[in-house]
């Protein structure tokens, strides 16, 4: 087929490729409509903290909570949100946010592609086959506008690069790697490996043409350092920095799963037929790829950082699904099939099956989310404004297997952990693991609530309360356990199990299918004062003790 042909048919330099995306983006976006809290799994915690700042007047919240702004790497959404929730619904708002994470990503494979090769293609729209993934499920909102920003600011290096504007590309660079890290940590990571690569295959080409200078080497390494500086100044002056350089375990057979996270939905069937679909392609038409210049180097140091990358570092979690999910990412953004008419048809054809039946079962699981939702609401109903509720759940978070499907991503975690934070939001009462670590959110826990916060950690197992006085491991893994029944009001048990056993001090209120509300009965003591009653020091009372 001659080479028009082709370009004509893969290409779509029309209003077909227009169609094609707006198509992609109503596909893309039909879940969101199905449901006011989506199952992904640290949104609520995120949705209550920008209810937070976006009311820091609230008459009951302003008594638990302070914004606290800062230099950190983790506010862009924080920024959106709080803007964004003054004018909106909390749940429209919240849904345009966590969709603005899931179509970023989307939005930088098409502009990074575009730049990298210098037309439209329809191959980059299938970046919509990793649009739903491990790490969106898992609700790592900063991270994913992060990457989207990366890879535009990557494209827009190339771009200045070509017309050889060396101080407009300084400033830019300097500007993105700014705005990125107030997003997230690891876009910057991103935006240094692909612009580094980049580079690297442009001096890789001199060196082999034999017309590399030492001064090459030199403008290459102080454009980058320029472009980097202002990223690095803000990280040191960031409380990030401060922070103990703590380093999970490294978990090496689950890794084999864990690549697949640019594929995972929560139905394992469906994570396995699309990766094998996609890989597939990839071999099919592995002599037929263009590659995007520096993107083979990106990808080698991509996988080699998935597979050295231990399972958390300063309080980030899952940081091998993340390098996973930015493979997946360039799949689409760094390589363009040169395919002939059948060939481009019938991949073509593949990929919007597989989009169409990806985005149709997320929406089927999200539309039977609602019944834990009603569930959940039924019980918090009872939860008076400014009361301490004590949440905890009947399974543990790594027991990935549920039924139904929508309340975990098998193999990884459950998804349900922080549906608790519907009561920030919805009752003004106060919930210990809101995600206000002044570390890492600009939010603070204010006396005396700060001493029974955890603000980073998870919901804790059921049975530790099931009996008067918690084991030891309870104690080490949630302190604010020790004396629980005096210092809080309530206790909601979410992912209730069959059979339940609740300890003397609790007095059933509401029990559903999937939670249950317990009034916890106070100790009387005439005998103490009230501040010394509740274990804590002065607490705020509520009206439901």
């Amino acid at each position: 087929m001659p080479a028009r042909r082709t370009a004509h048919i893969f290409e779509g330099r029309n209003w077909l490729w227009f169609a094609a995306a707006g198509l992609l983006a109503i596909v893309l976006a039909i879940p969101f409509a199905l449901v006011d809290v989506p199952p992904v799994l640290d949104y609520p915690n995120h949705l209550a903290r920008y209810f937070v700042l976006a009311h820091p007047d609230d008459p009951v919240l302003s008594l638990m909570y302070e914004p606290r702004w800062g230099i950190q790497p983790n506010l862009g959404m924080d920024i959106l949100g709080a803007a964004i929730l003054r004018i909106t619904d909390v749940y429209v708002g919240g849904k345009i946010l966590l969709a603005l994470s899931l179509f970023a990503p989307v939005m930088g494979v098409i502009a990074y592609h575009r730049i990298a090769f210098g037309r439209t293609s329809y191959w980059p729209l299938g970046a919509g086959l990793v649009a739903y993934n491990g790490v969106f499920f898992l609700g790592f909102m900063n991270f994913l506008l992060s990457v989207g920003l990366a890879l535009i600011a990557a494209a827009g290096w190339s771009a200045l690069r070509e017309r050889n504007l060396l101080l407009m590309r300084i400033a830019a660079g300097a500007l993105a790697t700014t705005v990125i890290f107030f997003c997230h940590i690891i876009g910057v990571v991103l935006f240094a490996l692909l612009i580094g690569a980049y580079e690297t295959s442009l001096l890789w080409k001199r060196f082999d043409s034999s017309s590399l200078k030492t001064s090459d080497l030199a403008g290459a390494v102080g454009t980058l350092a320029a472009a980097f500086s202002p990223a690095a100044v803000l990280y040191l002056l960031s409380p990030l920095n401060a922070t103990a350089a703590s380093v999970g375990d490294w978990r090496g057979v689950p890794k084999v799963w864990r690549i697949l996270a640019p594929f995972m939905t929560t139905s394992a069937e469906l994570t396995l037929a699309t990766a094998v679909a996609v890989a597939t392609l990839l071999v099919l038409f592995r002599r037929q790829f263009q590659w995007a210049p520096g993107v083979p180097l990106a990808l080698a140091a991509l996988l080699l950082a998935f597979v050295a990358a231990p399972s958390s570092i300063k309080g980030g979690t899952f940081i091998d699904l993340r390098f996973a999910q930015m493979i997946g990412l360039l799949l689409f953004a760094g390589i363009q099939p040169n395919l002939g008419r059948r060939e481009a048809i019938a991949t073509g054809l593949l990929v919007a099956a597989f989009i169409l039946l990806r985005s149709g079962y997320v929406g089927t699981t999200w539309i039977s989310h609602r019944q834990d939702l009603a569930d959940l609401r039924a019980a918090i109903a009872q939860v008076q404004p400014g009361a301490r509720v004590l949440v905890a759940r009947g399974r543990p978070g790594d027991q990935a297997d549920p039924k139904p499907a929508n309340r975990a991503l098998p193999g990884i975690y459950r998804l349900d952990g922080h549906l608790a934070g519907l009561l920030v939001i919805e009752r003004r009462a106060f919930w210990p693991l809101l995600f206000a670590d002044p570390a890492q959110q600009p939010l603070a826990v204010r006396p005396p609530f700060d001493r029974i916060a955890q603000p980073l950690s998870e919901p804790i197992e059921w049975p530790w309360i099931a009996q008067d006085a918690p084991p030891a491991e309870a104690l080490q893994r949630a302190p604010y356990l020790d004396q629980w029944q005096r210092k809080f009001d309530d206790v909601l048990l979410i992912d209730r199990p069959a059979t339940t056993r609740a300890s003397a001090a609790l007095s059933p209120v509401y029990r559903g299918s999937y939670a249950e509300l317990y009034r916890i009965d106070h100790p009387v003591d005439p005998g103490r004062s009230a501040e010394a009653r509740d274990g804590a020091g002065s607490m705020p009372t509520t009206t439901n003790q």
